[in-house]
């Protein structure tokens, strides 16, 4: 008799703890994204995932430095529209600004899932409608919930990091190799578009959906890996031509 993974008795998986899920998503994947199939739980790696990045960006947030740098990206964006900042509007902005790390914290804990349940249904329709791939929809789910750990790792590295420097910039992105380029330039924005993470990202969640769809990993990280560089793309021109 099979069961819902479509393994026999004989050779049904083991189920595994959060723990080992967690680190086996980062050590050794596809083995762990088989094991995730045959038992689709996402609520505890999706709040180990989610409340991470929340505790740690609202904690970022919470200081001076990063305030003040959230403030002057609000303005140098709202100048680049031709917005003129005045006096009153830096004020309330400052006073908004004390709240930023309850706004961190909130967007995160209530956003993140949302955009997963989305990411993880348009993911779900592709597979079902273009592939006729028998994955359930709480199978993709599930792998899109697990990759999300790379985003928990990046927060432990990039934290600490932006702590040090103190600045809330991204510094995993490729601009940081290329130091010697002018900003505002198309380059610059452009390798300011690819995060390091964000790519190890997509090969994670290839992997996931290669296993849950039962297609090879290479055709699905091209095309995710392209869907990366045309949005990558669109940032960096969008950046250029308007200024922020």
């Amino acid at each position: 008799m099979q069961d819902l993974s479509g393994t026999t008795g004989e050779s049904r998986i083991e189920r595994i703890g959060l723990g080992a899920r967690a680190l086996g998503i980062l050590t050794s994947p596809r083995e762990t994204f088989e094991r995730v199939m045959a038992d689709p739980r996402w609520i505890g790696i999706l709040a180990l995932s989610v409340g991470g990045v929340a505790v740690s960006s609202g904690a970022l947030m919470s200081t001076d430095f990063a305030q003040r740098a959230l403030i002057d990206q609000q303005v140098s964006s709202m100048e680049a529209f031709g917005v003129t900042v005045t006096d009153e509007v830096y004020a309330e902005m400052e006073q908004g600004g004390r709240f930023a790390a309850y706004s961190a914290f909130g967007f995160t804990l209530i956003g993140v899932p949302v955009i997963c349940l989305i990411l993880a249904g348009t993911l779900y329709g592709a597979g079902y409608g273009l592939l006729g791939a028998g994955a359930s929809f709480r199978q993709v789910f599930a792998v899109v919930a697990h990759a999300g750990v790379v985003f928990l790792l990046q927060q432990l590295f990039v934290v600490p990091l932006n702590y040090a420097r103190e600045a809330i910039t991204a510094p995993t992105t490729l601009a940081a190799f290329a130091p010697m380029l002018d900003e505002g330039t198309f380059v610059l924005n452009l390798l300011s578009a690819v995060d390091l993470f964000h790519v190890g990202w997509i090969m994670i969640l290839s992997i996931g959906l290669a296993v849950a769809w039962q297609r090879r990993t290479a055709p699905v990280a091209i095309t995710l890996y392209g869907i990366y560089a045309g949005i990558a793309l669109i940032i960096a021109v969008a950046r250029t031509n308007l200024g922020f």
